[in-house]
């Protein structure tokens, strides 16, 4: 019985031992195993792969791209980003790409021959590299999808590449050693019992004793015979198996549960519940603040509308190209350099694109409250931009977003109904001046004169003079977070005030003229915009509080006589 036990040890600790010494020198002691080597040539100029092609979870995956005599760009993201930056390109989608096997490659057509900008330097790239020569990056498996993109910088195509992709498990080296060390415990130990094995039957032999020919014969211990007095002694006990099948069955375990310990096992991942991304990082959101702050100054230095087009859009660049025009035409000084350095960001969790956040700028002197910004991204290729902006006074009420594990949350969409008939009474409320009963307006700034902005105009006895306004929202639809007691959005009113007069009659200015219109102009029309942007903090009853800024040209038109 021993021998075959030996045996049997043999036959199974053979391969164990030969496939984890095997494995472990394959691998080596980085723990990395190698996926993919293959020289990819297509016609298009960018290869990617398709967003569910890697669907485990806990390896690192290492992937080196080299064009050889050309600069090539490799990223990882999240696929809300990388379907908005290849929306309507033509690409190469890698599809299924097996162990040491050729890629699985399918053509996706597009309108567009090339993304709308270079992928190197956009902040939404979990990894990326670029440059001359072999070019690596690397990333771990988690539950949150990843794609992998690879074009030459200057897009050009076709496209060849070599393409490496490893896989690293932690612990996988010293994993394939124990699973040497254990076959080679269990082949140790099938030599030993095999050799036990012969030795009883020697033994056996020279004392006449048949050998136990089932396992039921050695388990009988026999009473030891008396011997005669002077007698020659009684041959000693072959040695049983009771002592060595336990400790082989101690070490085989011990060896399993250090395997479990030391393997990394890779597992599915749970890509549905990650189909969303945070709209901004941190670093990000602190980055552009940055480059913000020196843009802002210096095109507000040199009153340069193409600069200050960079980084501002909607009503906050329509009234700062505005300022710019007021200042020349009257020769005022530019805006004093100031600094946009964000306290809190507030970026909600979005599943595609445009991009948006909220932030919370510290003051910037003691006379001063906080400012708030909104920024939008309107696709993965574009940059941020400042949509709304308004500075509060050092009495304004504070208005926090609420922010949760660094996600900002969104309120439900009862909540953003009542949010949207508050906005709608304060379009109201800014063409008629009648206070609203449920919304707090004395912190609205320049919200309260709204309904009388423009130009002071006396009517004559035969009211020649015809005077319309008409208000409302502008920028995009209003972007709401919760807070703990509602949600918050900026928005920004704007009033226009439209003036005719009738045939043969006209409006002169005094000297000083109206912010674009010089003085002296004999006017007939004329169409004059102001806005202002303000926080809004909405309860779930209804009532409101307003923070505005001070009222701002947005634009000015007029006909001369």
């Amino acid at each position: 019985m021993r021998i075959f036990l030996g045996v049997l040890l043999l036959v199974l600790g053979l391969p164990v031992l030969l496939v984890g010494a095997a494995g472990a020198v394959y691998v080596g002691t980085d723990d990395t195993v190698g996926v993919v080597d293959e020289q990819v040539t297509t016609e298009y100029a960018v290869i990617a792969t398709s967003p569910s092609l890697l669907e485990l979870s806990g390896p690192t995956l290492h992937v080196a791209a080299d064009g050889g005599g050309t600069d090539v760009f490799v990223g990882a993201a999240h696929p809300v980003h990388v379907a908005s930056y290849l929306e309507g390109v033509s690409v190469q989608q890698v599809d299924d790409a097996g162990w040491r096997s050729e890629f699985s490659a399918g053509e996706r057509a597009g309108e567009a021959a090339e993304p709308a900008a270079p992928p190197a330097g956009l902040d939404w790239w979990r990894e990326q590299s670029v440059g001359a020569g072999e070019q690596r990056i690397s990333f771990e498996l988690t539950d949150e999808p990843v794609q992998v993109v690879i074009a030459g910088t200057e897009f050009e195509a076709p496209l060849s590449v070599r393409v490496v992709a490893e896989a690293e498990f932690d612990g996988l080296f010293l994993t394939l050693v124990v699973v040497a060390g254990i076959g080679a415990i269990l082949v140790i130990a099938g030599f030993l019992l095999i050799r036990s094995g012969r030795r009883r039957k020697r033994t056996a032999s020279r004392n006449g004793e048949p050998a136990p020919e089932s396992p039921d014969d050695a388990e009988v211990t026999e009473p030891t015979p008396l011997r005669p007095a002077g007698g020659p002694p009684s041959p000693p006990p072959a040695p049983g198996p009771s002592g060595t099948l336990p400790r082989l069955a101690a070490a085989v375990g011990l060896g399993s549960l250090i395997l479990t310990g030391c393997a990394q096992l890779p597992d599915d991942a749970d890509h549905a519940a990650h189909s969303s991304v945070p709209a901004v990082t941190p670093a990000a959101a602190e980055a552009f603040f940055a480059h913000y702050t020196e843009t802002n100054n210096a095109a507000n230095a040199g009153q340069d509308t193409e600069l200050i087009s960079t980084v501002e859009t909607g009503p906050l660049l329509t009234s700062s190209l505005m300022s710019y025009e007021i200042q020349e035409a009257q020769d005022r000084d530019p805006i004093e350099a100031f600094t946009v350095a964000p306290e809190l960001v507030a970026a909600p969790e979005l599943d595609s694109y445009p991009m948006w956040f909220m932030a919370r700028a510290e003051p910037e002197d003691a006379e001063s409250g906080p400012a708030y910004y909104l920024l939008t991204r309107e696709d993965a290729a574009a940059p941020w931009l400042a949509e709304l902006s308004v500075y509060t006074s050092a009495d304004a009420a504070l208005i926090d977003p609420l922010v949760t594990g660094g996600v900002a949350v969104r309120p439900d969409e009862q909540l953003v109904a009542v949010g949207g008939d508050v906005l709608t009474t304060l379009v109201e409320y800014a063409e008629t001046g009648e206070e609203p009963d449920t919304v707090d307006v004395s912190q609205a700034g320049g919200l309260n004169s709204l309904h009388e902005s423009g130009l002071e105009i006396v009517e004559g006895p035969e009211d020649p003079v015809n005077v319309e306004r008409d208000c409302s929202l502008a920028g995009t639809e209003p972007r709401w977070l919760a807070t703990t007691s509602g949600a918050v959005a900026l928005a920004a009113v704007t009033c226009t005030q439209q003036v005719t007069l009738e045939d043969g009659y006209s409006l002169t200015l005094d000297d000083a003229g109206y912010g674009t219109i010089p003085g002296d102009t004999h006017l007939t029309a004329m169409d004059i915009t102001h806005g202002v942007t303000v926080v809004v903090s909405v309860e779930e009853d209804g009532s409101a509080v307003v923070v505005g800024e001070p009222m701002l040209p947005y634009e000015m038109s007029h006909t001369e006589q």
